[in-house]
């Protein structure tokens, strides 16, 4: 749900802490994306973690509304959420399922996906009655060791599989483990594993209607990897899964983090500031209090290491991030006044800090970064 802004003094709209998502750049990556893809490779467009944090409904919402049909989530719970929000959508759950959520599968027209003959086994007899076949994805292990049955067991699983009579093999796929590293042998050893099995598919007699393999980095570096459907990710939402490559050309960050000053303080120089008295004042500065932290998912990790925007300037997080709370040293920008907006994710002017300089700060992924952005913070959506 589109969050309402609150109001100050009965007149300004003036929220403490809020994330905006720009859905007009969220559809600009969709464009650019679709760009690099043959016009028979169609999208699978990766919503789970509420979209990485940008809001499940609000983003599978605006991407089904320029075409987008097919949506992959973690699990039954997201997919039941989605699904309400998006009634005539194909959705994929990427995870795996216990015996009690398949009536929910089935209530709600979710695809699983299937990596043992356990799994089809409880599937097939969910459906023991009907009639019409059940579509199910069923995933290569390739290399990743995660999910799926190992490659050099796939065709005994899938002939199995496709002798249940009230399930229908509408995909195959895998992941990609390494497509992050400079080298690509990796890679293109696992699109090898999963291109002879997919060759061997005609002599069992089974013709799935999907193979995917590429996610993000799959669609950017390798190309050959794109297939029938892709999996987009990150990518969708602007931010780079890769610090050693570079976004095409053209994607847009589609999240800003803002906060406000709350409060001010001359301080002397020595001062110590925040749990543990990790930073000492070097001169007399100001220091502002922005109402951030760690309960938000602005991390603990980002203590003394980590920047913020306060009118165009870059200015030093001070001290221990708390919980909810962080201190920031704007001495050198004489104008700040309380209630000053301040960006911690976004650009202001020439200057930006995006999720991935968080990362770095932190010592984490983007990934992290945006999916642990609590649902208390509200989300302000711009198209």
């Amino acid at each position: 749900m589109k969050a309402k802004m609150p109001l100050i003094g009965g007149q300004t709209p003036a929220p403490m802490l809020w994330i905006e998502i720009r859905l007009d750049h969220l559809r600009n990556n969709l464009k650019v994306i679709r760009r690099l893809l043959h016009p028979r490779t169609d999208i699978l467009a990766v919503v789970k973690a509420d979209a990485y944090g940008h809001g499940m409904k609000e983003v599978a919402g605006a991407l089904a509304k320029n075409g987008v049909r097919f949506f992959g989530v973690a699990n039954i719970d997201e997919a039941v959420t989605l699904r309400k929000a998006c009634r005539a959508a194909r959705i994929l759950v990427l995870g795996s399922f216990h015996a009690g959520q398949i009536p929910d599968f089935i209530r709600y027209r979710i695809t699983p996906t299937l990596s043992s003959a356990e799994d089809a086994d409880l599937f097939a007899r969910a459906l023991a009655s009907g009639k019409k076949k059940y579509p199910v994805h069923v995933k290569i292990d390739t290399g990743m060791g995660r999910l799926g049955v190992w490659h050099t067991r796939a065709e005994n699983l899938l002939e199995e599989i496709s002798k249940k009579k009230r399930l229908n093999i509408e995909g195959l796929y895998t992941h990609f483990s390494r497509a992050d590293h400079r080298e690509k042998k990796h890679t293109r050893k696992q699109l090898r594993i999963f291109e002879k099995i997919i060759g061997r598919l005609g002599r069992l007699g089974i013709r799935p209607r999907y193979f995917h393999a590429a996610n993000s980095l799959g669609i950017t570096r390798f190309k050959h990897s794109h297939l029938n459907l892709v999996r987009p990710g990150i990518i969708l939402y602007g931010l780079n899964p890769s610090a050693s490559g570079k976004l095409p050309p053209g994607i847009k960050p589609v999240l800003t983090l803002k906060t406000r000053i709350s409060f001010l303080k001359d301080v002397e120089k020595g001062r110590t500031l925040s749990y543990g008295a990790t930073h000492e004042t070097a001169r007399r500065t100001r220091i502002a209090t922005l109402p951030v932290g760690y309960s938000h998912g602005y991390r603990w990790g980002l203590s003394n290491k980590s920047r913020v925007l306060l009118r165009g300037r870059a200015c030093p997080v001070v001290g221990r991030v708390t919980m909810d709370q962080i201190l920031v040293d704007v001495g050198g920008v004489p104008a700040a006044r309380r209630w000053d907006e301040v960006t911690l994710i976004g650009q202001e002017g020439n200057r930006k800090i995006l999720a991935e300089d968080l990362a770095r700060w932190a010592g984490t992924i983007p990934y992290e970064i945006v999916c642990a952005l609590h649902n208390r913070v509200p989300r302000f959506y711009k198209d």
